[in-house]
């Protein structure tokens, strides 16, 4: 797409840094579905539309790249990550499935000094971090809980699913103003299934935890009104 045809936009009202500014701009475009799925943007044309220079829009496409929603190709120029609706389903389904048995094991197998250092992750991300520094202490948290089943070929596989849902999250929690504190809720619940050692409670919390996400990220593909 070319950002001509918008014309001049103005990010009036979003605080923050310009940096910042030009960030949650383009987070919202991409979850408001003002820039699609597999559509090109160019750092040029951002900052020229923005009335910025291009230093903050390079930043910004940099932590967007981090979070899954664009990916950066060559020559300053990147696309808006596309996913595939009717694959979505099926990892989804894989992702639910074995999620709970990572969540089982990790509830039977996962040390007091590894509990202690997962409720310190947890109280980190309780303490409101913005968006992407928040997914970024999220996948944290959750690959360490992966390794805590011990189980490496069930890591290798989780961390194959989640690489195929880039921004997921991101879609979720812009889409849903309560899915990160329901998220951080399921935390606290499936935390206190560990320490009671309470299997059967820590897989169905984390066999579903995800199911939010999907559904967010479902209605993004099929470019539904925002809930």
């Amino acid at each position: 797409m070319s950002f001509a045809d918008h014309g001049t936009t103005s990010f009036a009202g979003i605080s923050g840094t310009v940096h910042e500014r030009v960030r949650d701009w383009m987070r919202s475009a991409i979850v408001d579905g003002t820039l699609k799925p597999g559509s090109r943007i160019v750092q040029t044309e951002i900052a020229q539309l923005l009335g910025v220079s291009p230093t903050p829009v390079r930043e910004a496409m940099r932590d967007l790249a981090a979070e899954g929603l664009i990916k950066v190709h060559a020559r300053k120029v990147a696309t808006v990550t596309a996913i595939d609706a009717a694959e979505l389903r099926d990892i989804r389904l894989l992702r639910e499935t074995l999620e709970g048995l990572a969540a089982r094991l990790c509830a039977e197998r996962i040390t007091e000094a590894e509990l202690n250092k997962a409720e310190r992750m947890q109280e980190e991300m309780e303490r409101d971090p913005d968006l992407g520094k928040y997914v970024e202490l999220n996948r944290a948290f959750h690959l360490y809980l992966y390794d805590a089943a011990r189980s490496p070929r069930l890591t290798q596989m989780l961390l194959s699913l989640r690489t195929a849902t880039p921004g997921m999250l991101s879609v979720a929690f812009m889409r849903s103003k309560e899915r990160r504190l329901d998220g951080l809720d399921e935390h606290r619940r499936f935390l206190k299934a560990c320490r009671d050692r309470d299997l059967d409670a820590a897989e169905a919390i984390f066999r579903t935890h995800s199911s939010a996400a999907f559904h967010e990220m479902e209605a993004f593909l099929e470019h539904r009104p925002i809930d």
